[in-house]
């Protein structure tokens, strides 16, 4: 179901007998020798593999540049309280970087959305700068205007069950709390899909922007 349902081996062919028998008919040291290249070949995939994992950033690592957006992102862990999103809203206001303050992150392209997902652990739900107000039935990135979840030019990236479990709009809510805060729900180390909640959901982890422009 769609978002607004409001609408909303390859397999490798048997060696021939041709080709075992010249493998047979190698000198003992060619064939030490290969055996020497495929060790070494796998070392070094190996260690390219260690190399990539090393790069990901985790929480509370120093932020990193987007060229894309033009802005830095880090992730932190939400301090205090029960780690809602209006609190991850405050909180990300409160950090400073580069003499720019903090945002939570608005995901709205799909360069920044593999930017992120290249970049950072994404094993646990992390908060991000997006809500559906109920009442209004419109989304809204901090700081920007509000929009149509029908519109289609703007971006999303929604996990096919766009509401978490039980976490939907209160029905008949409204006022400053009857909104759904979206996060980014892991599907893995490195993939993940929003997801919304209720504003009393919890979660540990928030993504800050800091929009500074040139590097």
């Amino acid at each position: 179901m769609g978002l607004w349902s409001l609408e909303s081996l390859d397999r490798t062919e048997p060696m021939s007998t041709d080709f075992r028998k010249a493998e047979r008919a190698q000198p003992k040291v060619g064939r030490n020798f290969s055996l020497l290249a495929g060790a070494f070949a796998l070392l070094l995939s190996l260690n390219v593999a260690v190399g990539d994992a090393a790069a990901v950033t985790k929480a509370n690592d120093p932020p990193i540049y987007n060229p894309a957006s033009k802005s830095y992102f880090q992730l932190l862990t939400t301090t205090g309280g029960q780690g809602y999103w209006g609190s991850a809203l405050e909180q990300a206001r409160a950090q400073v970087f580069k003499g720019v303050r903090g945002r939570l992150a608005v995901v709205d392209t799909s360069e920044t959305h593999e930017f992120i997902m290249k970049q950072f652990d994404m094993s646990n739900p992390i908060w991000i700068g997006l809500r559906y107000w109920c009442s209004f039935r419109m989304l809204e990135w901090v700081g920007l205007r509000p929009y149509s979840p029908t519109d289609p030019g703007h971006f999303h990236q929604w996990h096919p069950q766009w509401a978490r479990h039980g976490q939907g709009c209160v029905p008949g809510s409204s006022g400053p709390r009857a909104y759904m805060g979206v996060y980014y729900q892991p599907l893995g180390k490195q993939t993940a899909r929003w997801q919304a909640a209720r504003a009393g959901k919890g979660f540990s982890l928030y993504l800050v922007e800091f929009p500074t422009g040139e590097k």
